[in-house]
């Protein structure tokens, strides 16, 4: 019976073609070969893992190098260029805050993930004209021999880069906080038990995906971009981001789509809600004295003493002798203007990460090394005896090869180790690995800061420095990343409401965009100050006249203040671990506490 109906539903997809042309030719391939009934599982992953895999590799290949671009061909300097990739990164990671809550209340993830992977196509093709139009960018002009007599670009050639980084953007709201997300959706009809060791192994392939891409991405595409030129350059992860479009739509047929659900946000927006409502309410001297709203066999029947004043949110009455549950002068009556307490607890939750998120955003800092590349630049790049210079950007694999291998040795070597001195099973608390990410951040900054001041001398003088001293940055970038990246999905994952499992990935870009602008914002303001009364500018265009290792031991000052302020909330927020279990759902009962 079901091979009848999957040959209907073959016949339909052939007369389908006929009417939807080239642009429904992927999902009538899908239906043709792919039964209905083989939904989801690992046959699915192929299409979605390579979706992902040709974003990256096309998103690292552009984002990497793309500085270089922008102040050859479309004559930016070198603080104007790193300003304007910092606001569109902060963007970009800004926008899976929505893309989040479209596929979780609304459209479901498979609809999100296509809507993405088709923006980052267009937004790669808006990318690729501005190299092959010659009107599309300023007129030809040497910006490393004499910068100052290069036109700027004018409104109409920044259009072109402005929609390619919207389309970009879009689709990053759509495939980062989803992808992940929708892959494990395959898997939802297994057996618990069993799922459990299979998402494991695909969370595996998934971040060992992201390292080949991102290898490829440093090294192929980057060589590409230096050596062929950028129409070439371009051209690439163009092709790459059709492909990656291409195959996440040919799979159609294999996906679980699970369609999203309005419910996401309920409990918190109620606990808001009520909590405004019932700000006036007396709360007991002792939160156990009250009587709160609650589900029906739940077993959090008080709530805690965190935040206190958002309990009047599900008190009924602030006495026990009120067993009615009717309120009183100083209680609340009418049981419509309550939330439950599981709901304020996950409210309360949802609150206290947020000192710990704010303190997170330094390590787009360590992360977003714009400046990096033209210190490269200005290297030393050669090496073996046939003088193979290696390209500015590929020096950016260090960093994820240093996150890599710790990320792999970490639950097999380093955690035992740690785990005899610290006594804790995971060798480290969350907090712990998120306040080593903002150390080796830090740490970053100060050694990228010494190697410039290096450089800068050696440049002066009449000789040169290899390239390679810009190793122990980029490692520690990639210890930063591997130490506090990890450790804050983690404790947003764990501490947060089950209910919000997507929306604490989406957290992470939030950090990300954030420290994005804030680091914009500070080379705006550097560039500005540095440059008054006619002295040269820390971020002046020529490397050497300028001096970037202020401007990176700025950096490592504020990431000081910043570990400071990040000590001060982790204490605030007590210990880890200590959440309520999250009860699903259902009928509201009042019961005496």
């Amino acid at each position: 019976m079901e091979a009848q109906e999957g040959d209907v539903k073959s016949c339909e997809a052939s007369k389908v073609k006929w009417k939807g042309g080239f642009v429904a030719l992927p999902f009538i391939i899908a239906q043709v070969f792919f039964k209905a009934k083989a939904k989801g599982g690992f046959r699915a992953l192929p299409f979605i893992i390579s979706n992902e895999m040709l974003e990256k590799v096309a998103g690292f290949g552009l984002n990497i190098n793309f500085i270089t671009y922008l102040n050859m061909q479309y004559h930016l300097s070198h603080a104007n260029a790193g300003s304007l990739l910092f606001v569109w990164g902060a963007v970009s990671n800004f926008a899976p805050i929505p893309g989040a809550v479209i596929a979780d209340m609304y459209l479901g993830r498979f609809i999100v993930v296509a809507i993405g992977s088709i923006a980052c196509f267009v937004g790669m093709v808006f990318l690729w004209l501005s190299a092959m139009i010659p009107g599309a960018r300023p007129p030809p002009c040497d910006m490393s021999a004499s910068p100052e007599l290069c036109a700027p670009p004018e409104a109409r050639h920044m259009a072109w880069l402005l929609a390619g980084f919207v389309f970009l953007s879009v689709g990053a709201g759509g495939v980062r906080p989803c992808s992940m997300a929708f892959g494990a959706d395959q898997f939802s009809r297994h057996p618990k038990e069993r799922r459990s060791r299979i998402l494991q192994v695909y969370f595996n392939a998934y971040y060992g995906s992201i390292g080949v891409a991102f290898m490829v991405a440093v090294t192929v595409v980057v060589y590409v971009q230096d050596n062929l030129g950028w129409k070439v350059g371009l051209a690439v992860p163009t092709c790459l981001m059709l492909l990656s479009a291409a195959s996440f739509l040919l799979g159609s047929g294999l996906y679980i789509k699970d369609r999203g659900s309005k419910r996401m946000f309920a409990g918190i927006g109620a606990a808001v809600a009520a909590a405004v409502r019932n700000r006036r309410a007396w709360l007991p001297a002792k939160t156990e004295d009250g009587v709160y709203h609650h589900l029906k066999d739940c077993k959090l029947t008080v709530p805690t003493d965190r935040l206190r004043f958002l309990n009047k949110a599900c008190m009924i009455s602030n006495t026990k002798e009120d067993k009615s549950g009717s309120g009183g002068a100083d209680g609340i009556s009418d049981r419509g203007r309550l939330c439950t307490v599981d709901q304020v607890e996950q409210l309360k939750s949802a609150i206290r990460v947020m000192p710990i998120w704010s303190s997170s955003i330094f390590l787009a800092q360590a992360m977003n090394q714009y400046f990096a590349v033209p210190q490269a630049d200005a290297m030393d790049r050669r090496v073996g005896a046939g003088g193979f210079r290696v390209p500015s950007g590929t020096f950016t694999v260090f960093n994820m090869l240093t996150m890599s291998l710790w990320s792999g040795c970490y639950d097999r070597w380093t955690a035992p180790a740690l785990r005899r001195l610290t006594g804790n099973p995971r060798g480290l608390t969350m907090k712990q690995r998120i306040g080593g990410g903002l150390v080796f951040g830090t740490a970053a900054m100060a050694a990228a800061a010494v190697v410039e001041a290096a450089r800068r001398r050696q440049a002066l003088g009449g000789g040169g420095m290899s390239a390679f001293w810009l190793v122990p940055q980029y490692a520690l970038a990639g210890l930063a990343e591997a130490f506090g990246v990890i450790g804050v999905i983690e404790f947003f994952y764990t501490e947060l409401p089950k209910s919000m499992a997507s929306f604490s990935m989406a957290l992470l870009y939030m950090a990300l965009g954030a420290g994005s602008l804030v680091g914009s914002l500070i080379i705006k303001l550097v560039h500005e100050v540095s440059g008054r009364g006619g002295r040269t500018s820390w971020l002046a265009e020529d490397l050497n006249a300028g001096r970037y290792d202020y401007y990176y031991w700025l950096l490592a000052g504020l990431g000081a203040v910043n570990f400071v302020y990040f000590l001060w909330c982790g204490w605030a927020y007590g210990e880890e671990g200590q959440n309520v279990e999250w009860e699903d759902e259902g009928e509201g009962e009042t019961t005496i506490a």
